[in-house]
């Protein structure tokens, strides 16, 4: 009966885990009714953020990408890095990102050919912003975010990869 519960007991441990585990939410659960369409305004950039001033105010000139009135200007920061930030199209306001993010290892990456995600996904017309890859060359997988207005990012999930994928 003992060597039973042994290997029983953390099977069902196991399957209660995997069925705990949170799906990724999707685009349309954070819907916003209108996109903006209108000219962009400038963005009004703090100190630390002057040095990528450049990046910044030609990005902040794309259309809206996301949030129904944000754009985000992105730029490299090393092999396989990525910087951005988030400009209000409407008030210029520019909010910083969470993190740098560097790409999924590419072990990870190489098993799952068919399902790599892009390393930010985001749409005009959803709140919802998903950051795949290592922020800070650290922590490594899947972190979905939501804008708050007048706020910036929120955290609503994250989902590491295994042990043996992390740096």
């Amino acid at each position: 009966m003992r060597i039973l519960l042994m290997f029983c007991l953390p099977l069902v441990a196991l399957v209660l885990f995997s069925q705990n585990q949170k799906a990724r939410p999707i685009f349309s659960d954070y819907a916003v009714p209108k996109v903006y369409e209108g000219a962009p305004a400038s963005p009004l950039l703090d100190k630390g953020q002057r040095k990528f001033r450049t990046m910044i105010r030609q990005g902040a000139k794309s259309p809206v990408e996301f949030a129904g009135h944000y754009t985000v200007p992105r730029w490299g920061c090393g092999t396989g890095c990525a910087e951005f930030v988030i400009v209000d199209s409407i008030t210029g306001r520019v909010y910083d990102a969470p993190f740098a993010v560097e790409e999924l290892p590419g072990i990870w990456e190489q098993q799952h050919i068919h399902e790599t995600p892009s390393r930010i996904d985001m749409r005009p017309d959803s709140r919802l912003m998903k950051i795949n890859g290592c922020p800070n060359e650290h922590d490594c997988g899947f972190y979905d975010f939501v804008m708050v207005e007048g706020q910036g990012l929120k955290l609503l999930r994250k989902e590491l990869l295994p042990k043996e994928f992390q740096y």
